[in-house]
C-alpha cells in the first residue's frame, strides 16, 4: 500500500511540474502576454542613448505602410525621442487634406486627426520631412514616406 501511495505521489510531482514547465515555455514565446502600455501595445521601451538618431519605433495603425483605417481613424507615429515642438514635426498629407497634428507621449508621438472623416476609398501619402527637428538632436535629416488607404464604402 505504501509502494503504491508513492507511485501516486511521483506522478502527481510529475504532472505538476509538466505543466508548469509548459506554462514557463509558451510564456517565453509569447511577448505580448506581458503588454507595456495600457492600450495593449507589445513594443518594448526603447532605452536611447544620447547619441542615437531619431528613429520611428511604432505606428497606429500597424503597419501604417500599407496599412488601411476607418473614416475616423487617428494616425499615430511613435518615436524613439521627443519632437521639438509641433510646428517642427515637418509634414504633409496627398491628396491634400485638412488634419490637425497633436504631440502626446512627451513628445515622441505625433498623432494625426483629419478636421473631417477620411473620404473613403482614397490612398494617401503622408511624408515626415527631413527638416523635422527632435530635441538636443536638431533635424532628422530623413525623409520617410508612409502609403495607407481608407475603406471603401460599399453600400447597405
Amino acid at each position: 500500500m505504501n509502494l503504491f501511495c508513492s507511485k501516486q505521489k511521483i506522478i502527481a510531482f510529475v504532472v505538476v511540474l509538466g505543466i508548469i514547465l509548459l506554462f514557463f515555455l509558451i510564456l517565453g514565446n509569447n511577448k505580448s502576454t506581458f503588454p507595456i502600455s495600457s492600450d495593449n501595445k507589445t513594443s518594448l521601451p526603447t532605452q536611447i542613448n544620447e547619441n542615437d538618431p531619431p528613429a520611428i519605433v511604432s505606428t497606429k495603425p500597424d503597419p501604417l505602410n500599407d496599412g488601411l483605417v476607418t473614416g475616423a481613424d487617428a494616425i499615430e507615429i511613435t518615436f524613439n525621442r521627443s519632437i521639438e515642438n509641433i510646428g517642427e514635426f515637418k509634414n504633409r498629407i496627398e491628396p491634400k487634406i485638412e488634419y490637425k497634428v497633436e504631440l502626446i507621449n512627451e513628445r515622441k508621438t505625433a498623432k494625426i486627426t483629419p478636421q473631417k472623416p477620411w473620404p473613403l476609398g482614397t490612398t494617401f501619402t503622408l511624408f515626415i520631412n527631413p527638416d523635422t527637428k527632435f530635441d538636443g538632436v536638431g533635424d532628422w535629416g530623413q525623409d520617410k514616406t508612409f502609403h495607407f488607404r481608407t475603406i471603401k464604402y460599399t453600400g447597405v
